[in-house]
């Protein structure tokens, strides 16, 4: 039997998003709020504008709660508590004032404020030495604005995009330097620059090891690396020089049930030097659906297999290199949540320098929720961004004020409630001087 209800209105605020108040709290305590106040943020124009510590605040709730372009800040706009409990006395800014904000940003005063930025979320992590995982993305554009060029994009053939570099730290699942580029630029291009960003933003003694795909395999990015002394394991591509070498390869040793392996010591055409590279090959039959390359089809002993190849430094057996490498994927993962998540592919602007400042604001967001999740939730089995929203964000609340207090009352059932009163209980214990392990428990069940 349908229901039939009276319809009532209320001049009451209410919010479904409750739950904010443990990531505002949080990201109080932890000192990122200070931070943000020190940074050479661009200023408004008039004693009337927005404070930009506030928008920046703005624009990370918005990411968190789903916006994928500024546009979407509006659904924020009415919902009085949310800034009440951020304290924003203009409320949530407009697309507009979005857009003007991130307009007064450069590529320049990107790099000076994210390089600050994010070395400042490095220092919060108790952690002795971080895998790095560097990767490309290709980001669909339909505009003609800045920086969007046709190159490779292989979902959309001939479509204009742009091709932004991100380092992840494995362990941690945080972004510690992202950049936006050109659609036309390839994987490693700019690679030696961004490097250099990189060992501003975190001590070249705390990176174990530094991984990425077949396309930053050159000599230009091994150079860098070997210079500044750092471990690496690198996807190779099968050039002929390196087809050669594994054609003549005779010492494969098997490893598990339809796969070998072998080492070879090899100078490729362009390398000034020869380096060790680790080839796996796979028996087909075997292993019908695991990615390489085939090779050698004319010849029936070498075309049952598929064959990949990392070039390394690293002084560990074939097969460690190979399931340290394996790991790498958790990067496509966390591309794959930014995107799909926190909007990575989206708030695109006229100006190349703001949509690279929006870009690279999405990356503080997901940086915040890494470490919320770091501190309060867990690092084993780390929750989504959405399963965040789900357990602690998404919660019907209302402010009641009685004698010059206001009160947040959050409508959570009792098991519920001893989960909030354990998280704020973590959340009261923090402040800015803490610094985190990652540790092996959930807190949620």
């Amino acid at each position: 039997m349908d229901a039939n209800f009276d319809i009532r209105y209320t001049d009451r605020p209410i919010t479904p998003f409750g739950g904010l108040t443990t990531v505002k709290n949080f990201y109080q305590n932890s000192g990122l709020k200070d931070v943000l106040t020190s940074l050479p943020l661009p200023q408004p124009g008039s004693n009337r504008g927005y404070d930009p510590v506030d928008l920046i605040e703005g624009f990370l709730i918005s990411v968190i709660l789903g916006a994928r372009r500024l546009a979407h800040a509006g659904l924020l706009r009415h919902d009085k508590v949310v800034s009440e409990m951020f304290g924003w006395s203009k409320g949530m800014a407009s697309e507009s004032t979005f857009s003007r904000f991130f307009k007064k940003f450069d590529v320049e005063l990107n790099d000076e404020v994210f390089i600050a930025l994010n070395k400042w979320w490095f220092s919060k992590l108790n952690v002795k030495h971080h895998t790095v995982d560097i990767d490309s993305t290709v980001i669909t554009r339909y505009g003609n604005q800045d920086g969007v060029e046709v190159g490779y994009n292989p979902r959309k053939p001939g479509r204009g995009s742009h091709h932004p570099l991100i380092a992840f730290a494995a362990e941690a699942k945080m972004v510690i330097q992202s950049w936006m580029r050109t659609g036309d630029s390839v994987s490693s291009t700019d690679i030696k620059d961004f490097l250099s960003v990189l060992l501003k933003t975190i001590e070249k003694s705390t990176i174990g090891l530094i991984r990425a795909d077949s396309g930053f395999f050159s000599e230009t990015t091994l150079k860098v690396l070997e210079k500044n002394q750092l471990k690496y394991i690198i996807a190779a591509k099968m050039y002929a020089g390196l087809v050669q070498e594994i054609f003549e390869a005779d010492e494969w040793v098997s490893y598990s049930n339809g796969i070998d392996m072998c080492s070879i010591e090899c100078r490729l055409s362009g390398w000034n030097r020869s380096r060790r590279v680790v080839v796996v090959r796979k028996s087909k039959v075997d292993h019908p659906k695991s990615g390489g390359k085939s090779l050698f089809p004319e010849y029936d002993e070498f075309s049952n297999y598929i064959y990949s190849a990392f070039v390394t430094n690293l002084d560990l057996s074939d097969e460690l290199i190979w399931e340290v490498y394996r790991h790498r994927a958790e990067a496509e993962t966390q591309i794959r949540e930014l995107k799909e998540s926190y909007g990575l592919d989206g708030f695109c602007c006229e100006d190349f320098g703001a949509t690279e400042a929006a870009f690279r604001w999405v990356c503080t967001a997901y940086n915040l929720m890494s470490l919320y999740k770091i501190a309060l939730i867990n690092t084993k089995h780390s929750p989504t961004l959405a399963t965040l929203k789900f357990q602690c964000i998404a919660i019907a609340s209302y402010l009641v004020r009685h004698s010059r207090k206001t009160t947040l009352v959050m409508s959570v059932n009792d098991r519920r409630r001893a989960f909030f009163e354990e998280l704020f209980q973590r959340i009261d214990n923090i402040t800015p001087k803490s610094r985190f392990l990652l540790k092996k428990k959930f807190l949620m069940n």
